[in-house]
């Protein structure tokens, strides 16, 4: 399952049911290299917006990722064509999930936004349906 970085910073802001499930080992979960360094570029309002410190917001994404596989450039490249004409005039900052997806052939995507839900050509999952697979 690809995951979207909506899920990965709130696996990072609260030690909830998304923090559990992307620390489960019954589903292997993906994520573009593109999705760390969004997450970094948010992290001060991250930081603030669960009163953690910016090395613990470091030290919980350094936790997630040891059970999310990055996902380089590199492999979903010869995907992004397609991924751009299937999130056209949906969300282009969706792409590369959609291209991630392509290139492992995901079971879907994780998200919180309904714009992946838009698009018909990769399946998108919500929480209570991750939860329902572990």
């Amino acid at each position: 399952i690809v995951v979207d970085t909506n899920v990965l910073m709130a696996g990072i802001l609260k030690d909830g049911i998304v923090r559990q499930l992307l620390f489960s080992e019954n589903i292997q979960f993906y994520i573009p290299e593109k999705a760390p360094e969004e997450v970094e570029k948010y992290k001060s309002d991250l930081a603030n917006k669960a009163d953690m410190s910016e090395e613990e917001i470091d030290v919980i994404l350094h936790l997630l990722l040891e059970n999310i596989e990055v996902i380089s450039y590199e492999t979903i490249k010869i995907h992004m064509e397609e991924a751009t004409l299937i999130m056209k005039d949906i969300d282009n900052k969706a792409v590369p999930f959609i291209a991630a997806a392509l290139a492992i052939q995901a079971l879907g995507i994780w998200s919180f936004d309904a714009h992946f839900s838009k698009q018909t050509r990769v399946k998108t999952y919500i929480t209570k349906e991750i939860a329902g697979m572990i």
